[in-house]
């Protein structure tokens, strides 16, 4: 051994034996990699079908990025109401005792994304109850992830429901455009979605279909008859409709299947109102109209025409609209009658009724 290597090596054994000797702290245990739990994890009922909503992880259990989410596994365990345990379920506990309803993989993911363009608003998977007794089972259900590398998360809390015998869908949707809104129609289910009768129905929940594809609850509170009206209304916006019964009156509702969809694309061909309360008043070589200010929203403005007394054609005295509620006629004839008709006028060009009056002018007379 050179006398260098001789050195270093004395140097080594020196320092391992010496206490404290290149020490940096306790030793830690690894890192945990793992996936974080999933979160939001809720279910809800809607017609013979539960739905388990849940948001994978994106992080570690040691705080660091998830590289992504291989797998998503949905658990699922039935119990007889009446034997169910009365304390809370542990994920221990329902480890033990639930089956695998669904295993999702990346396909199956996509399948079942709340919103078809990110995983960040979720996912929703379908749980069918066909051909069980729903009016004596609860229903628990945890998920479960895996990553990249198959490294498994632990089970999210168990979230519990029991299922309701719930209404079929309403029938026969119409829909109709009135001026300054949307007229909503249907007919109440006769029957439950198990075929008891009559159908459990507390009220209705009215959803709009929008260009995105999103259903948006437009109904404040449970609507009790079966009818509604829109009043949001945006003429030449494509729209659909559809309607959901539901069993219970207050959220968490229990809704049933969705009614037939209604689409359309309202267009606006309602005519405002015909001017009132027209004053004419002639003067020296002219004559001088007023009436009534229109309270049409879309207005755009008025025409005001004007006929010989025994003539038959109207002549238009305002080439463009007129935007005041007046009108001073200064092409007149003295010792006439003129027949005026005023209009009123939207921005997509409907035009009302013309409201007429008889106006005449009075002659030179005797001086």
């Amino acid at each position: 051994m050179t006398t260098r290597r001789a050195v270093a090596f004395a140097v080594f054994l020196a320092c391992a034996a010496a206490p404290g000797c290149g020490k940096k702290g306790a030793l830690l245990p690894p890192l945990s990699r793992t996936p974080q739990k999933a979160e939001a994890v809720t279910v809800l009922q809607r017609g013979a079908t539960l739905l388990v909503e849940w948001k994978n992880p994106v992080k570690s259990v040691d705080g660091s990025v998830l590289a992504g989410v291989l797998e998503t596994e949905i658990w699922v365990l039935e119990q007889d109401k009446a034997k169910a345990m009365a304390k809370k379920m542990t994920a221990r506990d329902f480890e033990g005792k639930a089956r695998l309803a669904a295993s999702l993989k990346k396909d199956g993911l996509a399948a079942v994304r709340k919103d078809k363009g990110t995983d960040a608003a979720g996912f929703v998977y379908p749980y069918p109850l066909a051909g069980k007794k729903s009016a004596s089972l609860r229903v628990l259900f945890a998920v479960r992830v895996k990553d990249a590398r198959s490294r498994t998360s632990d089970f999210s809390d168990p979230v519990a429901i029991d299922p309701l015998v719930g209404p079929g869908p309403p029938v026969e949707l119409a829909a109709r455009v009135l001026e300054d809104r949307i007229e909503l129609v249907w007919k109440a289910p006769a029957a439950n979605f198990d075929g008891s009768a009559p159908a459990v129905v507390s009220g209705y929940n009215v959803y709009r279909k929008g260009s995105d594809g999103a259903d948006k609850l437009v109904n404040a509170s449970l609507v009790a008859e079966t009818r509604y009206e829109d009043r949001d209304l945006v003429y030449g916006a494509p729209v659909g409709y559809f309607v959901r019964a539901s069993a219970t009156a207050i959220a968490p509702f229990v809704e049933s299947d969705d009614s037939e969809v209604r689409e359309l694309v309202p267009k606006d061909s309602f005519s405002p109102a015909a001017p009132s309360g027209i004053v004419p008043v002639t003067g020296h070589g002219s004559v001088s109209l007023s009436w009534e200010v229109n309270r049409e929203k879309d207005l755009a403005g008025y025409r005001v025409r004007r006929r010989e007394e025994g003539g038959t054609e109207d002549v238009l005295l305002t080439p463009g609209l007129l935007l005041e509620n007046a009108f001073t006629d200064s092409t007149i004839e003295k010792g006439k009658r003129y027949c005026y008709s005023m209009s009123a006028v939207d921005i997509r060009g409907n035009e009302s009724a013309r409201t007429e009056v008889l106006v005449d002018v009075p002659g030179d007379g005797p001086r």
